[in-house]
This record gives C-alpha cells, structure tokens and sequence, in this order.
C-alpha cells in the first residue's frame, strides 16, 4: 500500500514543482523588462491567478495526505508574498469611514462614457451623472467623449460640483473633474500610438499637486479575436483556433513593449517632478504583476495594494478578470482606503476610488 502511495504521491509533487516554479515565475519575471530577448516575461503575471490557485490546491492535498508535500507549497507562498499581497491585498481594517482630512481621487476608464449602452450625449447620460453623484474632489477620466466633456463644462449642473472640467488634446480623451483650481495643463503623447497621458497641475490649498493621467497603450485586441481564442481554450486541438491564439499573443507582447517605453517615459518625468505632490493613475492595461506597474512600484506606492481588499477586478469584459487600472502616489501622500465600485457597469472598467491624505 505503501509503494502505491509513493507511486501516486512523486509524480504528483513533481507537478507541484513546476507549478510552484511557474507562480515564482508569473511573480517575478514582469521585473524584465519586455522590450528585449524575454518580451513574454511581462505577459507572465496574466497566468499568475490560475497558476497560484493551483498551488492552494495542492497545499490542501498535501496537508490531507503526506504534510511533508507541503513543504513545496509552502515555501512558494513564503517565496511570493510580497507580490501576492500586492495582487490581492488584505487591509481588512480599513474602511470607508476614515477620519477627515483627506481628498477622494477617482480613476475611471468610461468607455466613451458607455458609449455602447448610452447613446444619449447629453447631461442625462448615467455615466456623467454617476460621476456627479461620486461627488470626489478629483475624477481622471479615461476614453472620454469629447462633446460630452465640453458641454459638461459649460454646463451649471455640472460646475456647480466641478469647478474644473477639462480634456486633452490626444486622440486618447483624457479629462478631468475638479473640484481644485488646475493651474496648468499638457498632453503627453505617446509615439506610434493612439493612447496618452495628461499631466495636471493642481492647487490643493498652497500646495501643488502633479497628476498624470495616463491611458498606457491598448493590447489590439479585436472581438473576433477574443472570440477565437475562447474557442481554442476550449478546443485546443483545432488548428485554426489556434492560429487566432497565436496573433492574439502576438498582439499581447507588442503592446506590452510599448506599455514598457510609455511607462518609463512618465516614470522619469514624475520623478523629476517639482510639485510636492504627485499622482500617476489611470488604465494601465497592466496588472499588479508587470513591467508597467513595477515601474511605479519602485518609487511610488499603489494606493489600492496599500489600502484595499481582495483582487480588485476593474476590467471585467469578455470573461477577462484583472486588476489594469491604478492610482499610485508619491510618498508623502497616504492612501487611507481605496476600494473598486462595481455597482457601475456602463463601462467595460469599474471606477477606483481612493480616499488619501496629503502630509
């Protein structure tokens, strides 16, 4: 009986191996940067959910039937958890009910302010009245109708809430909703590519406060080609499935090495800054796990990584479930509590709200 466990139990720990290597893996290797010989490595925190879940999996067994088999588990959590708490962090104790003085800073890729749902521009679309209701002090708008953005700003309603209302001049439609005095404004543009980034000055009392309000480029990815590679997720045999997986990876990895160049051309810039304050948030198509995100990381703190609780899913189309919209602040800013709203579903994106203090 013995010898049938042991036959049973090695080949199953040496799967617990690979995969343990492969969660270490989908950690780490977004720390290379994906415009050179490793372009896939930035891609590898997208398997990093699936891949750890496998790993409980396998703890649970260990510990169910041979505990010495959870040895292999155990150190990969250990190994990873710096990074796992950065992808599902566990701020239980924060809460909404955070004392004053803070300011709430709100990201949100709209989606041309629902533009598949909605197909009324004026002051009656759900989106820019969910955006009134926020009543935040700061919304950065991704993918933002023009027309919507320059009737709202001459409209009463809308300045009585938000004094300032603004957009860039970048094809991508980056705007903004203040409730602060923006002293300056410029469009970042990215080469090759319609995405962008503006960059806000704000007076928050006689302080300055930096914001680049980014959209890092788009992954390219058709419907048709979502479509195709779900079918060869679930046939992986059928060789034109497969060829559609293929250019979807494709894709993937050129607009990761785009993201790569956008990333540190704002991250040097925010650097350098010379406001007191400064803030880079917006859809970042990236998750916690890669290259972008970590170009953030290293000098400035994820808001929600620091504040909030659980994955915090803010893509949510085509059975696709990630976290690629964040809000990162200088040291001398603490996030209080930030959470996902998803009871707003007119956008492929939720809304992240951060509540943060200016120290």
């Amino acid at each position: 009986m013995k010898l049938l466990a042991k036959i049973i139990a090695y080949p199953l720990l040496a799967v617990n191996i690979i995969i343990a290597l492969l969660v270490v893996f989908s950690c780490y290797g977004s720390l290379l940067a994906p415009i050179g010989k490793w372009p896939f490595a930035s891609l590898s925190g997208l398997a990093f959910p699936f891949l750890f879940l496998f790993n409980i999996m396998f703890l649970i067994l260990w510990l169910l039937t041979w505990k010495k088999g959870a040895l292999v588990p155990l150190a990969t959590i250990l190994i990873c958890l710096v990074p796992t708490l950065r992808y599902f962090p566990l701020h239980l104790s924060k809460s909404r009910n955070v004392k004053e003085p803070y300011i709430t800073v709100v990201t949100y890729n709209t989606e041309g302010f629902g533009i598949d749902d909605n197909k009324d521009w004026t002051l009656n679309n759900p989106v820019l009245n969910y955006i009134l209701e926020l009543d935040a002090d700061l919304v950065f708008i991704q993918e933002a109708p023009r027309d919507v953005i320059n009737k709202a700003s001459r409209d009463r309603k809308v300045t009585s809430i938000y004094p300032y209302v603004g957009i860039s001049a970048a094809t991508s439609s980056e705007a903004y909703f203040s409730k602060y005095p923006v002293t300056g404004s410029e469009t970042i543009n990215f080469e090759n590519s319609g995405n962008g980034c503006l960059y806000l000055k704000i007076l928050v009392g006689s302080d300055t406060l930096a914001v680049y309000n980014c959209h890092l480029q788009s992954n390219k990815l058709k419907d048709t080609e979502i479509s195709e590679y779900h079918k060869f997720i679930k046939n992986p045999t059928d060789s034109t499935h497969y060829k559609a997986s293929r250019k979807v990876l494709k894709n993937l990895l050129e607009s990761t090495s785009q993201r790569a160049v956008q990333a540190r051309m704002i991250a040097e810039r925010a650097r350098k800054e010379t406001a007191k304050y400064v803030i880079v948030c917006g859809d970042f198509n990236d998750t916690p796990l890669s290259y972008s995100h970590h170009v953030f990381n290293r000098f400035m703190t994820d808001a929600y990584a620091k504040s909030g609780v659980g994955m915090g899913i803010t893509y949510h189309e085509y059975k696709l479930y990630y976290r690629i919209d964040h809000i990162f602040c200088s040291s001398n800013i603490t996030p209080l509590h930030t959470w996902i709203d998803r009871t707003q579903k007119d956008s492929d994106h939720y809304p992240v709200i951060s509540r943060i203090r200016l120290n």
